[in-house]
């Protein structure tokens, strides 16, 4: 096992409410989940980070519970939206964790407080985390590829962050718009866009 203590995986809304095929969203998604087989990489991604020692930060959405955004004059149409459709609904099945996806803090694994919109670093404590732990180098995969995913990595890039993007651990809510992001916006950010199992070779190679 290779000691990589300045790296960790964050893995962005793995909610069943998105990746299951009975979540509420799922069927938004549908499409490009299936085109780029997103939930076999994503399990890979977080088996390969079990093999290498590698936690695993999860940046989970806001759950919708009794009140949610109530009173809020500057909602976004997500916010909205979520209100709506009640998705991530507190204590619900659909936001448990996809399976084979499930966090284990007894291997470093660590849950973030929930972003309200799309960074997974606005007003959660995952910089605070990942600095406590000198973390440096971060390896992104969720969802979706074109919001949440993208503006956590953003974030972290602004934050001096050196971020890798997993372009088949993520789906968009159009194959079009998942492949607008992972070629032709990702590259102007992240310091590398490759695949779970580029990626993975290269950690086999170092150790």
């Amino acid at each position: 096992m290779s000691s990589l203590t300045d790296t960790a995986v964050v893995i962005i809304d793995p909610y069943n409410d998105f990746l299951h095929p009975s979540g509420k969203l799922n069927g938004l998604l549908a499409q490009s989940l299936k085109e780029t087989d997103t939930i076999k990489h994503l399990q890979m991604l977080v088996k390969v980070a079990r093999a290498h020692g590698i936690p695993i930060f999860y940046g989970l959405h806001q759950q919708h519970k009794p009140g949610f955004i109530g009173g809020w004059k500057h909602a976004t149409p997500m916010q909205e939206s979520q209100r709506d459709s009640v998705a991530f609904q507190e204590g619900s099945w659909g936001v448990e964790i996809y399976d084979g996806l499930e966090p284990d803090i007894s291997r470093g694994d660590v849950v973030v407080s929930k972003h309200w919109c799309s960074s997974s670093f606005q007003n959660t404590d995952l910089d605070y985390q990942l600095r406590q732990r000198g973390i440096t180098k971060l390896v992104l995969g969720g969802l979706t590829a074109n919001t949440c995913l993208e503006s956590t990595t953003r974030y972290a890039y602004e934050l001096g962050y050196h971020t890798t993007m997993l372009k088949d651990a993520t789906a968009g809510f159009t194959t079009e718009q998942k492949d607008a992001a992972t070629e032709i916006i990702w590259p102007l950010f992240a310091n590398r866009v490759t695949t779970v199992g580029e990626w993975a070779r290269g950690l086999d190679k170092a150790a």
